[in-house]
């Protein structure tokens, strides 16, 4: 299982990376805001374009993840009528976009990862009753 995970990380966080622009790759990041979200975030280079991942439940709920401009990882959600919460941290300090490593674990349960300043990719699962799993290494 961790090695399915690892290379599911890989190959999710090497897409966010890779959306940008061959020069923007070594550029340095970009500060985004979404018209849909708000909020002020990291983009371009390796924290992707458009620098977000979103995760949708089934009955419509979504939830988004950035990288703060502090680095670490930011995340807000919608109701299905759209009603939007308050930005909270998750935590963290990444040197690469965010991403969903696993969806729909069971339960509403799933998962996002991110690079780490030590190059590796760190996650945190989102469980079904709302809680979040402390920071782990996956690779």
């Amino acid at each position: 299982m961790k090695k399915i995970k690892t290379a599911v990380a890989a190959t999710v966080l090497a897409g966010v990376a890779l959306t940008a622009a061959p020069a923007e790759a070594s550029a340095e990041p970009m500060h985004c805001t979404s018209p849909t979200w708000g909020g002020e975030y990291l983009c371009g280079g390796e924290y992707g374009q458009p620098g977000m991942a979103e995760y949708g439940y089934r009955d419509g709920r979504r939830m988004v993840f950035v990288i703060g401009t502090d680095h670490a990882v930011w995340t807000r959600s919608s109701s299905a009528s759209g009603k939007k919460s308050s930005w909270s941290s998750l935590g963290g300090y990444l040197a690469g976009g965010v991403g969903i490593l696993a969806t729909d674990v069971g339960g509403g349960q799933f998962e996002i990862g991110a690079k780490g300043t030590d190059d590796r990719i760190w996650s945190r699962r989102h469980g079904a009753d709302g809680s979040w799993s402390a920071w782990a290494r996956v690779s």
